[in-house]
């Protein structure tokens, strides 16, 4: 008899520990998206006669960061990001905005079509009018990235302002990783992944190649490609 009471109390606890399990867990998930969605709204800052939209499966994490839209819209997770014919689709291509200590500012309207990825720690990245920024595009930050007015996007590109890693000759490793900003003037179009690295300064109406690793810095109205990027016609201008 004992034994059989015994039996029943660890099915009837182990029921009631599953059960108090989803409760409690419910409970948290309300709690954590109640309190994320709070954090975030405090993050958002409108200024002027601004508006923002983001998708309800975007990843948001602003740790003492903010977001500023001067004066237009920003589209985070909406609509559709075309490439290459392929599409990524708002309802499983999420956008993810991962920030510390970091604001990003934008100018105008803006749209991060699903799939965008923004990492930032202590860092500044402001995007300007007009700009689209394609599904798959990753950027990076540790210190700066000044994005201009009217530039596309395409799918798949990389920027960093960092090397992500230290690194240095035998026995002069450094202290520090190497964070230099990266500066992309007004119309410039970057070509499907494509990678810009930390220190890159495009001046406007750049076009940079499909898959070209831009490392240098390059003047207006060129277009660049290869590994590493180098000019290879000049007075160009383009249309989207």
């Amino acid at each position: 008899m004992g034994k059989s009471r015994d039996n029943l109390t660890g099915k009837s606890y182990g029921l009631f520990s599953a059960i108090y399990s989803r409760i409690f867990y419910r409970i948290k998930s309300i709690y954590n998206r109640g309190n994320s969605f709070s954090e975030t709204k405090k993050a958002i800052q409108l200024v002027g006669d601004s508006k923002i939209g983001i998708h309800h499966k975007t990843l948001l994490n602003l740790k003492n960061s903010k977001i500023i839209v001067n004066n237009g819209s920003l589209k985070v997770g909406i609509d559709f990001g075309y490439f290459d014919g392929g599409i990524y689709d708002s309802a499983k291509d999420r956008c993810k905005i991962f920030m510390i200590n970091s604001t990003l500012e934008i100018h105008g309207n803006v749209s991060l079509y699903p799939g965008v990825l923004i990492y930032a720690i202590n860092a500044h990245i402001i995007i300007r009018n007009n700009t689209k920024i394609n599904g798959g595009v990753e950027i990076v930050s540790l210190k700066k990235i000044d994005i201009g007015e009217d530039c596309l996007f395409a799918e798949g590109i990389i920027l960093r302002d960092n090397d992500g890693h230290k690194f240095g000759t035998s026995g002069n490793m450094g202290s520090e990783l190497e964070n230099k900003e990266i500066i992309i003037g007004n119309h410039c179009w970057i070509g499907q992944r494509a990678m810009v690295l930390k220190g890159v300064t495009l001046a406007d109406n750049v076009i940079v190649g499909a898959g070209a690793v831009v490392a240098g810095s390059f003047p207006s109205n060129v277009a660049v490609a290869g590994i590493p990027a180098k000019v290879i016609k000049e007075n160009v201008s383009w249309s989207a």
